[in-house]
């Protein structure tokens, strides 16, 4: 079988970018062909491509049709789905947070595929077929994220691995206080690692969530689960299976992320209740049950009967580039682009006038301390002209009363055009003043 899989990136060793890498691999190792769809590449493609992938940024260099779409994200989903309008596809969820993982319906997908009951609940609320929704939960490697030593009877080395950064500061507080020696990994840290499995090895506790704190368990580290969104827990043999059904993500997030949630986590450090944990999720993550989900969900996608019409798929596809184009209505592709490039939302549209008066109102007063400066300046000079007949007592203090005529002469002139130039400044920012609110509300208005 030739599978066709999208994503945003394969980069940086992200959730969904890990997903890929294990899918591609997994179906690879089974006989089926890989081709993935990715409009950012970086050292993660390369390594993918070593290994005799074929990773592409550009849909042209998919050469060969493929008998499935696997379609993450939906800006590159829609590429494919546009190039192969006769093939099937399913539709990976992967976070019930941000809309770019959002389903949107169309007659190529098939099937669809939650990671979590969390986005379970998000695809069955965009209008998903319960009886076409599948869950299939992540999975790890587990030849390269080996058992570790035992752990001690109370944890030194902490590992916070993060893709956002809001909570970083509690859980140092809380490793401090926990005598607990803290390193940190992850984009909202700017230090990466292409070997996690490795260095697992040297942590007793781990905090983090979803993928990265399965892969923690399932070496063996203790895991607090907890990100910037909120925080879990302590993962133990009591929660794991329910737990699981979470993919200890978001859906788990119920209390905030504070310093005492966190030592209370650690106090509940238990080295033999995490070596069960360890063997649970090496038994229920494997790779292979992964890929064995997957081929099941493509053949039924693929043996699905297709009574749709090419113009009701184009009229499908369509519909995708009116939301996810760039467009002035607010539609779906202005939250993505929020999603991916942290468009912050528009300034208050009475704030901005109400600074723009501000400016004004300084720039009139700036304008009006000139002018009055100048007209002292005027009074000073008849004054000054006196001085020279009144004294008449030597050529030295006629110099002097000449030189000061002069030296008032010429301040005069500056004034005189510092305060030309004010006004001319006044008068070009008065002109720009409606056009820049216009163009700021056109803003606010296509951003959202």
């Amino acid at each position: 079988m030739r599978v066709l899989i999208t994503n945003l990136f394969v980069s940086h060793n992200s959730g969904t970018e890990a997903v890929v890498e294990l899918l591609a691999d997994g179906l690879r190792g089974a006989g089926h062909q890989t081709m993935v769809l990715a409009p950012t590449l970086g050292d993660m493609a390369d390594r993918m491509r070593r290994r005799g992938h074929h990773v592409v940024d550009r849909i042209a260099e998919i050469v060969e049709k493929p008998d499935i779409i696997h379609g993450q994200h939906l800006t590159p989903c829609l590429t494919a789905l546009a190039r192969f309008p006769d093939v099937p596809a399913v539709f990976s969820c992967h976070s019930a947070f941000f809309e770019v993982e959002a389903p949107m319906l169309h007659p190529q997908i098939r099937r669809w595929i939650a990671v979590d009951e969390a986005c379970k609940a998000k695809c069955l609320s965009r209008g998903v077929p319960a009886d076409k929704l599948d869950l299939i939960h992540n999975a790890v490697d587990l030849q390269r994220f080996k058992p570790r030593m035992p752990l001690p009877s109370r944890p030194a080395r902490g590992l916070l691995l993060t893709k956002n950064f809001e909570h970083q500061q509690a859980v140092r507080e809380a490793c401090s206080k926990s005598n607990v020696h803290l390193d940190e990994l992850g984009p909202a840290t700017g230090r990466f690692s292409h070997q996690l499995e490795k260095d697992l090895l040297d942590y007793d506790i781990v905090f983090a969530t979803a993928r990265m704190a399965i892969e923690a368990a399932a070496v063996g580290c203790s895991v607090v689960v907890c990100d910037a969104r909120g925080f879990a827990g302590l993962l133990d043999t009591v929660n794991m299976e329910a737990w699981r059904q979470m993919n200890l993500g978001v859906g788990l997030l119920t209390k905030p992320t504070t310093v005492e949630n966190l030592m209370e986590a650690i106090s509940r450090f238990d080295a033999d209740d995490a070596v069960k944990v360890s063997a649970y999720f090496r038994e229920v993550a494997d790779i292979p049950h992964l890929v064995q989900e997957h081929l099941r969900v493509y053949n039924q996608a693929i043996e699905a009967d297709a009574d749709t019409t090419a113009d009701e798929r184009s009229l499908a596809t369509a519909c995708w580039i009116e939301e996810i184009g760039v467009s002035l209505p607010s539609r779906r592709w202005a939250a993505i682009v929020k999603e991916m490039h942290g468009w912050q939302i528009s300034p208050d549209q009475a704030a901005l006038v109400e600074l723009l008066r501000s400016n004004t109102k300084t720039l009139e007063s700036n304008a009006a301390s000139l002018m009055e400066l100048g007209e002292q300046v005027k009074a000073i000079r008849p004054e000054t002209a006196k001085i020279g007949p009144i004294l008449d007592v030597s050529a030295s203090l006629d110099r002097v009363a000449h030189d000061s005529q002069a030296r008032l002469h010429r301040l005069e002139e500056q004034l005189s055009s510092l305060s030309n130039l004010v006004n001319e400044s006044k008068r070009l920012y008065n002109g720009m003043v409606p056009l820049f609110i216009r163009k700021m509300f056109l803003r606010a208005r296509g951003r959202g």
